[in-house]
């Protein structure tokens, strides 16, 4: 069973081209894929208690590896999708050795993404007089922040934004596609989830990985800048890591085919040593 997560103002949708590159390897890869809305976002409901955390998001993984039962998992996170994977290492390292077969982490980091960005030291900077307040506003102030967002993106201006987080080789579909779903994706709900990257903190989640890593980042990223990559695969015990030339944060669609076939093969060799009996099964369910 392959898991995948999406990063953050985005929604399953993101995966088509895995979707469809999975589906081509069926005698590869003979594994189910689930693609799941983190809370809030795309068909997802938001928390009924409104809060939003990475916490929140390893809880409702772990869920979900408990639903496959008892399957092997490979688990597949692009950008804040990975930095969930990495909470639910660090707060959960039993499913990585019992449950979890391998994972798969796309243009991520192991820390606040303001640490990990280009200009780093001004983001961190402007954290607290500018960027909390700011999104704090959104927050308070939905209904005006969704009109604002809606203006941008009826105007062009939120995708000459978007256009920062792709490389050389992005389409005018990729593009759209990415700035529609950063649009109608709730802006209270978009500035709670860039709240709570603000102090997160994975660095001790990956050595608790007891499983294969594949670490795959755009040259170019500069919202997780490569070496947070490097960074991650320094940490892991058994990981491999790969530089996606000529591609931004978004690499994973502007290159889809190159970051597609590694995972591809990657997952097909999960599945070969799961076969064998090299993963286990977790003997007691796993609740909320």
């Amino acid at each position: 069973m392959v898991i995948a997560v999406h990063g953050w103002g985005l929604d399953s949708t993101i995966w088509h081209y895995l979707n469809r590159d999975l589906a081509t390897h069926r005698s590869q890869v003979p594994h189910q894929q689930v693609n799941w809305d983190l809370p809030g976002l795309g068909r997802s409901k938001p928390p009924a208690d409104g809060k939003i955390s990475l916490e929140l998001f390893a809880n409702d993984l772990a869920y979900l590896i408990a639903q496959v039962s008892p399957r092997p998992v490979v688990l597949i996170g692009h950008s804040i999708g990975g930095m969930t994977i990495q909470t639910l290492a660090r707060d959960r390292p039993e499913l990585f050795s019992a449950r979890v077969a391998g994972v798969v982490l796309i243009d991520t980091t192991h820390t606040s993404p303001l640490r990990t960005m280009i200009l780093s030291r001004l983001a961190l900077a402007l954290r607290r007089p500018v960027l909390e307040p700011v999104f704090k506003m959104a927050v308070l102030f939905k209904p005006l922040a969704w009109f604002g967002a809606w203006q941008g993106y009826l105007n062009g201006t939120a995708h000459m934004a978007n256009r920062l987080q792709f490389g050389r080789y992005v389409t005018r579909s990729q593009l759209e596609h990415t700035t529609l779903l950063g649009t109608r994706n709730s802006p209270a709900i978009l500035a709670k989830g860039n709240l709570a990257m603000f102090d997160w903190d994975g660095s001790r989640a990956v050595a608790k990985m007891k499983c294969p890593l594949l670490i795959l980042g755009g040259d170019l990223d500069i919202v997780t800048k490569l070496e947070a990559s490097e960074a991650i695969h320094e940490m892991a015990s058994d990981a491999t890591l790969e530089s996606i030339s000529g591609v931004n944060h978004m690499g994973f669609l502007e290159r889809s085919a190159r970051y597609n076939s590694r995972a591809i093969d990657f997952i097909a060799a999960r599945c070969i040593e799961a076969q064998r009996g090299s993963v286990g099964t977790v003997h007691s369910p796993i609740t909320d």
